[in-house]
């Protein structure tokens, strides 16, 4: 019931007057391997900043209930998302739990955000209600995708970390502290941002730092992070995109987690799965732009979240956006 609930608040937001939607996909399938962080998806909508944008009104009005200060000289965008998760061990053939390895695990979002922002700068206010355990639908998804790409079906579902209901709020900092463009119309950025999760699915300290280098890119901020929280990317700095366009852009995230429900609780059940306090990513991926629409692929490298893991989780990802 709670998670129809939230498919039905998060249709009804796309029927108003919608700004931009996205869609994410994050797969380990793209890197030839199936194990750990091995899917995520999300679909995101973020909402207009003109006065008769009723949803971020109505999150401008809600702040002002609450007594939250906010600077009026600021422009700012509301919207949702709805995220999903996979985590599995390495061997996903055997049916019964692998304590030497992930458990399974699936993690359900639904998250409504505000963005407060210029230029140059943003802060990212965000509330996220989630769900672990088979309410996620994780398995479904993961059967079915294996199913689309004739992989084996993963056997030890049975065994999936239980249902477990979280909030979690997410504060996050982004500025763009360089920007250049060349006689030959090249630009060129360098983004940085960091910010904070506090909750009971997820508390951490992230940082990150991307460069950017392109031709005719809409003019964005370009922040990344690992799970699925890029809704500031959807910023449009510059509304008058025309024709074609393109950018490359690499980078590196950083993170410092105090806990993990899914790492933490594993280990409580008695998986190997203690936690390491700091942990990397880097990326690398490429844009395409087309007057509304804005087609992104990328390839990620990620440090080991345990101690017991020595091997470099390897992912792929596509994410699509269309503003209105």
């Amino acid at each position: 019931m709670k998670i129809k609930l939230a498919l039905s608040l998060l249709l009804y937001s796309l029927t108003l007057n919608a700004d931009q939607v996205s869609f994410s996909f994050y797969n380990d399938f793209f890197a030839g391997s199936d194990k750990h962080f091995s899917n995520g998806a999300a679909l995101s909508w973020l909402d207009d900043n003109d006065d008769s944008s009723n949803y971020t009104n109505f999150v401008l009005g809600l702040a002002d209930t609450l007594h939250v200060d906010l600077d009026k000289s600021k422009r700012y965008n509301a919207g949702v998302s709805l995220s999903q998760i996979t985590i599995t061990p390495d061997n996903t053939e055997l049916s019964t739990a692998q304590y030497d390895d992930m458990p399974y695990a699936g993690y359900l979002a639904l998250s409504t955000f505000l963005l407060q922002w210029d230029d140059k700068s943003f802060n990212e206010y965000s509330i996220e209600i989630g769900v672990v355990g088979k309410e996620s639908m994780a398995e479904y998804v993961q059967k079915t995708f294996h199913h689309l790409v004739d992989n084996d079906e993963p056997n030890g579902w049975d065994t999936q970390l239980k249902t477990q209901y979280t909030v979690n709020l997410l504060l996050q900092y982004g500025e763009k502290t360089w920007e250049h463009q060349s006689n030959n119309s090249l630009s060129a950025d360098w983004f940085n941002h960091f910010g904070a999760t506090i909750g009971n699915f997820y508390t951490s300290a992230f940082a990150g730092t991307a460069f950017r280098i392109g031709k005719n890119y809409v003019q964005n901020f370009n922040t990344h992070y690992p799970y699925l929280k890029d809704e500031a990317s959807l910023l449009g700095l510059d509304k008058s995109h025309k024709g074609f366009g393109w950018s490359l852009n690499g980078g590196i995230d950083t993170q410092l987690l105090a806990y993990s429900y899914i790492l933490d609780e594993a280990n409580h059940q008695g998986y190997d799965s203690d936690k390491n306090i700091l942990s990397a990513s880097l990326y690398f991926g490429g844009d395409l732009y087309y007057f509304n629409h804005k087609l992104s692929l990328f390839y990620q490298s990620q440090s080991p979240y345990t101690k017991g893991e020595y091997r470099t989780d390897f992912f792929g990802g596509i994410v699509y956006a269309y503003q209105f």
